[in-house]
């Protein structure tokens, strides 16, 4: 997860790992982030194949966008291009200095964060 409360900045959150179809840790966590934060659009990476086409992961990415939607439903939600997010992210975090086996930890919260990041700059925000 990640979230921009400035609408410049994107910050990184805490990591939600969850298998396909078992989405209530996921969910307990995003609504702990709903609690705490002013959260008025969800943006969610969609995975696509290099070419732009849909890969076996976008309709379980969908899914998790209708449960989104279902359990929050006053909160618009976007699905963003997320094709090679983790590797800008690894980038990212190797240009400053972090070897690739601690980033393990934490680099989906960073590909959240570029993914966010992209939506900015697609509304003009960045």
């Amino acid at each position: 997860m990640a979230i921009s409360r400035s609408g410049l900045f994107a910050t990184p959150l805490a990591n939600l790992r969850f298998k396909a179809g078992e989405y209530e840790e996921a969910m307990a966590g995003i609504r702990k982030a709903v609690e705490r934060e002013e959260v008025l659009i969800f943006v969610l990476g969609l995975p696509l194949f290099p070419s732009g086409d849909e890969c076996e992961m976008t309709p379980i990415c969908r899914k998790f966008g209708e449960r989104l939607r279902k359990e929050f439903p006053n909160i618009p939600l976007h699905f963003q291009d997320e094709r090679n997010s983790t590797v800008e992210a690894s980038e990212m975090m190797h240009a400053s200095g972090e070897k690739a086996k601690k980033q393990k930890k934490h680099i989906d919260s960073g590909a959240a964060m570029i993914i966010l990041e992209r939506y900015l700059k697609s509304i003009g925000q960045l």
